[in-house]
């Protein structure tokens, strides 16, 4: 039995997706298709177009056997992290065997190459990445500036350029680390680039089309599934935006100390000084964003920690969750009837806890639990965004 694996945000689910996950089934000649999807927040630290059970039914329909939820925690992290936790939760289910992703290069060997040398990470790596760091950078520009000084030709660092597949290295990165037994499968990215913000006809990128959603662009519905158009177009709620949670956002940053923000993560440099004076003057989330981002901090971090702050994540949390697959949990979102069968394949075959229903957390370790409650804790948040009642944690997935 063949089960292709994909990870994925579905912000929203688009045609694009569509071409993706029937190809990974068809060049992998897989039997099933498990997702393994962020929740309510996604890994640009921002809430996602609309809740998790609403995409993850999006996803059913449109061709995944199984939906597991990304941790929160994970969710709302660095690519590096994303990645690891997205592996090990595929990983964990015990019945995936490969891996599909998006790439936006022809030369897939330039990848297993990076995700080599970033893996291994040869002498002198360290210490240019540090000086770089030191100057400021950001870590992605860190990183790429570290590997120029280390000889990686111009093709290959042009690479690291593109979002896809950035979070390829490190899907590769993580495949040798956690689950070396999962095969990767490269599929090669169709239609406008990743972050073009111009439609493109029926293939455009997700960044278009939340643009293009936000601007009334009524084109735009020719390039999701209907079942996602008709949602799109007419229930008011949604898109959802940062901007909803900014009220709840500021009165949470208003009570935390100084020492309350500094044990946020991916938080060091002083910037809890910064983000504690400017939570203080800010009256709303675009005056706030403004007075913290920097060469360092992008925007995207920002709005990462500025999440983590909602959602009372501590920078331990995903270093506990990677410890060993005792501490991680498989959240199942949405389900295929005919996937019933997979399912009994991965309950028997899975390395950490199946949470179908609440009675499924007695099976869950400490850390794994308080992961729990932080995902909980975001459909709570992302309800009362909506002013309206959702699919509460552990209980059961929706089955299309």
């Amino acid at each position: 039995m063949r089960v292709i694996g994909i990870i994925a945000e579905y912000n929203p689910l688009h045609n694009g997706h569509i071409y993706h996950m029937e190809e990974s089934k068809k060049q992998a000649g897989a039997d099933f298709c498990v997702v393994a999807m962020s929740g309510n927040f996604v890994q640009r630290g921002e809430p996602a177009c609309t809740d998790k059970y609403t995409r993850a039914e999006w996803a059913v329909m449109g061709g995944a056997d199984i939906v597991t939820e990304i941790p929160t925690a994970f969710a709302v992290s660095s690519a590096e992290r994303f990645a690891q936790g997205a592996v090990m939760t595929l990983a964990a289910t015990g019945v995936v065997t490969d891996l599909a992703f998006g790439v936006e290069t022809e030369d897939v060997n330039a990848l297993y190459h990076l995700a080599d040398l970033l893996d291994r990470e040869p002498a002198n790596f360290r210490v240019y990445l540090n000086y770089h760091m030191k100057q400021g950078k950001s870590y992605p520009r860190a990183q790429y500036d570290a590997l120029a000084d280390l000889g990686v030709p111009e093709n290959e660092l042009e690479i690291l350029q593109q979002p896809n597949n950035i979070l390829a290295v490190e899907y590769l990165k993580s495949l040798r680390r956690y689950a070396p037994n999962i095969m990767p499968l490269p599929i090669q990215r169709i239609g406008n680039k990743y972050n073009s913000t111009v439609l493109t006809g029926k293939l455009s990128s997700a960044t278009a089309i939340r643009e293009a959603l936000l601007g009334g662009d009524e084109s735009v519905y020719d390039t999701m599934p209907m079942s996602v158009a008709a949602a799109m177009r007419f229930d008011e709620q949604f898109p959802v935006t940062f901007d909803r949670f900014a009220p709840m956002l500021l009165y949470r940053l208003r009570t935390m100390s100084l020492e309350d923000i500094k044990a946020l993560p991916d938080v060091g440099e002083g910037f809890e000084q910064v983000l504690y004076r400017a939570a203080r003057q800010a009256t709303d989330l675009p005056s706030l964003l403004e007075a913290i981002k920097s060469k360092r901090y992008t925007l995207a971090r920002c709005k990462r920690i500025l999440v983590s702050a909602l959602l009372h994540i501590p920078a331990g949390m995903t270093g506990a969750l990677l410890e060993n697959y005792d501490q991680l949990y498989l959240h199942v979102l949405g389900l295929k009837r005919i996937g019933r069968g997979l399912l009994s394949a991965m309950a028997s075959r899975a390395v950490s806890p199946v949470i179908l229903r609440n009675s499924d957390l007695l099976n869950c370790s400490e850390v794994a639990r308080a992961s729990l409650a932080i995902d909980s804790l975001s459909t709570d948040l992302y309800a009362y965004a909506l002013n309206r009642e959702l699919h509460r944690d552990a209980q059961s997935a929706i089955t299309v």
